[in-house]
C-alpha cells in the first residue's frame, strides 16, 4: 500500500504548494486518485514524481469544495477514460462567509456537473474489492469552528456536509483511512469507519480542518481533544496537512509525538 501527496499546503523542496489535497494511491492492486487540489499543479508534481495520471484508473473527490476539485477539468483532459466518484450532492453550489469579507463561492465549477465521467455515491460503495468509499457520518463530537463560516446553496444557511465521503482502505492486514478535510470531524470519521470495519487501522490519513481560517490562532481543546482520542487507538501513525493548519499540527506533534506526521507535497509513504 502506497500513498504519494501530490498537493498539500506545505511541499517538499523542488515542488509547489497550494491551498488544497490531492493524493496519488496504489492498493488493493489499483491505482488511483484521491482529490484534485484547487488547479493543476497535481499535474505538475505529479510529473515530477514520474507518476502517469493517464494510469489512474479512477478518480475520488472527497468533497464538493473548490481546494479538493478544482484540478477535475484538467484532471478529465489528461485522462481520458477514469470515473471520477463524487458524494451526491457535490456539485451544489457552496460558499464561505468570512468575517468582514466578501461571501466568496467555493463550490465545484458548475460547467463540469453534466459529465458523464462522474459517478454519485449513496452513503457506501465497494469500488472494487479491499476500497471502500462511505458517508453517513453522524457524530458530533468535537467540532470545528473552521466549519462555521462555511455555507450551503443559499449562502446563508450552514453546509450540512451531506457531500462529504471517505475512504476506508483494506490490503491484507493494513488499513488505511483517508478523510478529504474531515469536516464531520475526524473522530466521528474514525468511529463510523470502526462500524463498516472493526479492524484496527494502520494509518489514518488527511486533513483534520483544525485550522482558525484567516488566523494563526489554535483552538486548544478541539486539538488536544482531538489528539487525545487519536493517542487512544493503540498503533494508528496519522499523516495529515492542508487544512489541520500548521500551529494546530503542531500543537498536536508535541502531545502526540512520532503517532502524527506532517505529509508535504512529494512526500510518499508505504505501508
Amino acid at each position: 500500500m502506497k500513498l504519494t501527496c501530490l498537493v498539500d499546503n506545505c511541499a517538499l523542496p523542488g515542488f509547489g504548494a497550494e491551498h488544497g489535497l490531492s493524493l496519488w494511491i496504489e492498493a488493493a492492486g489499483h491505482k488511483f486518485l484521491f482529490d484534485t487540489g484547487s488547479d493543476a499543479l497535481f499535474t505538475e508534481n505529479a510529473g515530477a514524481l514520474g507518476i502517469d495520471l493517464r494510469e489512474a484508473e479512477f478518480c475520488i473527490l472527497s468533497h464538493g469544495h473548490y481546494d479538493h476539485g478544482g484540478g477535475l477539468a484538467r484532471f478529465l483532459e489528461v485522462n481520458n477514460r477514469a470515473k471520477v466518484y463524487i458524494r451526491k450532492g457535490a456539485f451544489g453550489k457552496r460558499y464561505s462567509r468570512k468575517p468582514e469579507q466578501p461571501v466568496e463561492y467555493i463550490g465545484l465549477d458548475q460547467s463540469l456537473k453534466d459529465s458523464d465521467r462522474f459517478v454519485e455515491v449513496n452513503e457506501k460503495l465497494d469500488i472494487c474489492p479491499g476500497i471502500t468509499l462511505f458517508s453517513g457520518v453522524t457524530g458530533d463530537e468535537l467540532h470545528s469552528p473552521a466549519n462555521d463560516v462555511l455555507m450551503g446553496a443559499d449562502s446563508v444557511t450552514p453546509d450540512d456536509f451531506a457531500h462529504e465521503q471517505d475512504l476506508l482502505i483494506a490490503e491484507g492486514d493494513k488499513r488505511m483511512l483517508i478523510a478529504g478535510c474531515a469536516h464531520r470531524g475526524i473522530v466521528n470519521i474514525i468511529q463510523k469507519a470502526g462500524q463498516l470495519d472493526p479492524s484496527p487501522l494502520t494509518a489514518v490519513v488527511g486533513g483534520f480542518h483544525l485550522a482558525i481560517p484567516g488566523t494563526a490562532e489554535v483552538n486548544a481543546p478541539l486539538v488536544d481533544g482531538t489528539a487525545d482520542f487519536l493517542l487512544a487507538m493503540p498503533g494508528t501513525v496519522y499523516y495529515t496537512g492542508h487544512c489541520t493548519g500548521l500551529p494546530s499540527y503542531e500543537r498536536m506533534k508535541s502531545r502526540m509525538g512520532e503517532r502524527v506526521h506532517y505529509l508535504h507535497a512529494g512526500e510518499t509513504i508505504e505501508l
